[in-house]
């Protein structure tokens, strides 16, 4: 779990911290490209319209990576309007997330949102210790 500003410059920190436990985990790079993806998208989602702070964790339960992204504290007013960019530039990431993922689901409650994702994912086998060979 990493806690991070709800701010886009903080995804790629996002990002990072869950390709470093995907790398720990052993998991495949196809799938770990889909697991980032998705950290991606959500974590992008909670940064363009969340509150103040975003809250990132994943976990490996059996063959399946659960992915959670939350936001809470008091949602700051933006001079900015959102979506400003041509309608084709937005509104998929969702779309994505749930392409990729095996489940997905949204609470939303008065003061926090959670976004989660969960996929079967594949680990590379443990690398075996090669035996000598002995020539003779």
């Amino acid at each position: 779990m990493i806690a991070l500003p709800a701010e886009g410059r903080w995804v790629r920190t996002a990002r990072l911290f869950a390709a470093s436990l995907l790398a720990r985990w052993d998991v495949v790079p196809e799938d770990r490209d889909s697991v980032l993806l998705i950290v991606g998208e959500l974590a992008g989602n909670a940064a363009q319209h969340g509150r103040a702070d975003m809250i990132v964790s994943l976990a490996l339960e059996g063959r399946a990576v659960h992915i959670e992204v939350a936001d809470y504290g008091v949602t700051a007013p933006s001079p900015h309007p959102r979506c400003t960019g041509a309608p084709d530039e937005h509104g998929r990431g969702m779309d994505i997330v749930e392409l990729l993922a095996d489940w997905t689901e949204t609470l939303e409650e008065r003061d926090h949102r959670r976004d989660r994702a969960g996929l079967r994912v594949a680990t590379a086998p443990a690398e075996q210790p090669q035996a000598d060979l002995v020539l003779a």
